[in-house]
């Protein structure tokens, strides 16, 4: 179970202790669970980035650790992973929001508002189902390793879950049961897919598609960036998608001088803040690192 890159201790300090371990205090600590919340919402979006970083990189040197950890991924972002390669690897990245990419932000509109911002995840799952589907008939006819490997992490997710819900309704009975579920691993893996497309959407809208510097939005603050395993540096990560992400801040600053200063913004929450809340432009919203 040795990872390949030593900053993936990191990594697996937080998938295997506090995901699992924060959202457990609500279980000895029902009246806790509440205030638990924002923390288990931001592991379920650290779910998302890290399987986003294995699907890409794998963490570990030998294949079965890495179909273990694809399991225990799932378990905490609310959907198999395996997911990401017809809807990610094989899509966006092949088409970076242009026309034929099926999850592009223009698909709607090119309108770029709070209501656009927040509808866009569901939409942008509506239309990953037919690929999604494609992947898995495809894995079935070749009766390939996939197929093994989607079943592992179909089972996993919902066994997983029965079990934390059943374990929780024993410990606290059914009604306060259920709400410390919900609260601790339910919700937070049912939103994780959800932050990841709104991630993507704001990663992209407006940005130009058809040029070499310019195709995406980064957030580069190290701050922020050292919570999210350095998620915020998109540009080089759409160049480079193999590279393990710790490379990504030493990418960026290589480059990102070609970029267009107005995608280069400190963070997410200060561009959504002034985009969405503020009603700012693309100039009015740039903050150098």
């Amino acid at each position: 179970m040795k990872p390949r890159f030593r900053q993936d201790y990191r990594s697996l300090f937080w998938s295997l202790l506090l995901f699992p371990l924060v959202p457990a205090i609500g279980y000895a600590r029902p009246s806790l669970a509440v205030w638990l919340l924002p923390f288990n919402l931001y592991l379920a979006y650290c779910a998302g980035v890290l399987t986003h970083n294995h699907v890409h990189c794998p963490v570990f040197v030998r294949r079965t650790a890495n179909v273990a950890y694809s399991a225990w991924l799932t378990v905490f972002y609310g959907c198999p992973i395996f997911t990401w390669v017809p809807t990610h690897t094989q899509n966006h990245h092949r088409f970076l929001d242009g026309p034929e990419d099926v999850t592009r932000t223009t698909r709607r509109g090119s309108r770029n508002t709070l209501l656009h911002a927040l509808s866009y995840p569901f939409w942008s799952a509506w239309w990953q189902t037919a690929l999604v589907s494609r992947y898995v008939k495809d894995a079935r006819v070749t009766r390939s390793r996939r197929l093994r490997e989607i079943r592992l992490q179909y089972l996993s997710l919902l066994g997983a879950h029965t079990l934390l819900l059943t374990l929780a309704v024993l410990l606290q009975g059914p009604a306060v049961g259920l709400g410390i579920y919900v609260l601790g691993y339910g919700l937070p893996a049912a939103s994780a897919t959800w932050w990841m497309m709104f991630t993507n959407y704001v990663q992209h809208v407006e940005c130009d598609t058809g040029s070499q510097h310019n195709h995406s939005r980064n957030f580069v603050s190290p701050f922020w960036n050292w919570f999210v395993f350095d998620a915020g540096y998109h540009t080089v990560h759409h160049e480079h998608p193999g590279v393990h992400w710790s490379r990504y801040a030493e990418l960026h600053r290589a480059r990102s001088a070609q970029i267009d200063p107005t995608l280069n913004q400190r963070s997410i929450f200060q561009y959504c803040l002034a985009r969405y809340v503020l009603g700012r432009g693309a100039r009015d919203t740039t903050v150098t690192a």
